[in-house]
């Protein structure tokens, strides 16, 4: 009976994870990548945030975990990028940033120069908390 009892609290356990993540990240967005590219090298340093909350870097085709977001700030990227799936704008420069938001269906991607002010204040926003959490350790 206490045997029963204890498999049954860890079936319940183990269901509410898996719904509380789900819970989390109801955006339908899978994927987000961002970073910089172009200049005279043309160097393109690309990080990427699954759902999962891990933080990856890419540039020239190597791939380096380097961390993994914790549930809350992952969910305030998600949802601040969630307000940005259907927004567009793609004016690079010659050096220029970008975000591209990816969910089943469809992958947005804005991309804008360097110090630009026509690109969305929420943009530059997500931007910066995304390029912050590159920097922490």
């Amino acid at each position: 009976m206490r045997t029963l009892l204890l498999i049954s609290l860890f079936v319940i356990l183990k269901i509410s994870n898996c719904t509380e993540q789900k819970s989390i990240l109801q955006t339908g967005i899978e994927t987000i990548n961002f970073g910089s590219g172009g200049g005279f090298t043309g160097l393109v340093t690309t990080y990427s945030i699954s759902t999962d909350g891990q933080l990856i870097k890419i540039e020239k085709e190597k791939k380096t975990t380097l961390k993994t977001i914790d549930k809350k700030t992952l969910k305030e990227i998600f949802e601040k990028a969630n307000e940005l799936k259907s927004y567009q704008f793609n004016q690079p420069e010659n050096m220029y940033s970008f975000i591209e938001i990816q969910t089943k269906e469809n992958k947005q991607n804005i991309t804008w120069g360097f110090g630009s002010t026509k690109v969305d204040n929420r943009v530059t926003e997500l931007y910066n908390k995304l390029i912050n959490l590159t920097k922490q350790s």
